[in-house]
């Protein structure tokens, strides 16, 4: 569980799995990271996510690929 500061001032704790979407949706002032509070905008938080949008490189396996010759 992570120690977290909501914007009313409500400490709470959630789980680690809630704190991107709570990060994300901005209801968070700061969160416990570790060793020391981590304060919402002032420091580095957890990455976003951002959706790809180049050409897929990754290889399509087909059926047939693994068909003994």
């Amino acid at each position: 569980m992570i120690d977290i500061i909501r914007k009313n001032f409500q400490v709470a704790k959630v789980d680690d799995y809630v704190l991107d979407s709570m990060i994300a949706s901005d209801k968070l002032i700061a969160f416990y990271r570790s060793h020391k509070w981590v304060v919402i905008g002032k420091e580095a938080v957890r990455r976003q996510h951002t959706l790809y949008h180049g050409e897929e490189r990754r290889r399509i396996i087909y059926g047939n690929d693994f068909c003994m010759k």
